[in-house]
């Protein structure tokens, strides 16, 4: 298991919203992909220096080089965990697809991986029956809302 799968799951789930907001009536393929990259960086950063000044503050600490790039190196999976979606939307782009085909499956892809890893969970846990799909519901309602965010919005 990644160290930070917490984190994954954050990106995931930043990415699905990210695309859901986006528009394919008024961004093109490349607009999209810069600015949610653009818009995923921003956040690992700040999600990053959040928690180093959230543990500065508990602790006392000082500011500094290595406990900064640890805690970014810490955060990173956010960045994995964008990835499975980004990449739909550039495979579509390089196949052709509509933007908005792309986008739709990738928010589509995003709220799966969030299934994907409450079932994990479950399975890891030894769950079986209710208890595991009652967990890969939990999984499944946050995919459904990036989906309606989706919907909201367009």
């Amino acid at each position: 298991m990644p160290p930070n799968l917490g984190a994954a799951i954050y990106g995931a789930i930043t990415v699905g919203a990210l695309l859901a907001a986006e528009s394919a009536k008024r961004e093109t393929y490349g607009e999209t992909v810069a600015a949610v990259g653009l818009a995923l960086v921003l956040y690992w950063l700040a999600h990053g220096y959040a928690e180093f000044l959230s543990r500065r503050l508990q602790h006392g600490k000082r500011l500094t080089a290595i406990g900064l790039a640890e805690t970014m190196w810490h955060e990173l999976p956010i960045l994995a965990g964008a990835a499975l979606p980004l990449a739909a939307v550039l495979i579509a782009w390089a196949a052709g697809a509509g933007l908005g085909s792309a986008i739709s499956a990738a928010v589509w892809i995003a709220g799966g991986t969030i299934v994907v890893i409450e079932i994990a969970a479950g399975v890891r846990a030894k769950l079986s029956g209710r208890e595991l799909v009652l967990q890969a519901l939990l999984g499944a309602a946050l995919g459904v809302l990036v989906l309606a965010l989706r919907l909201v919005l367009h």
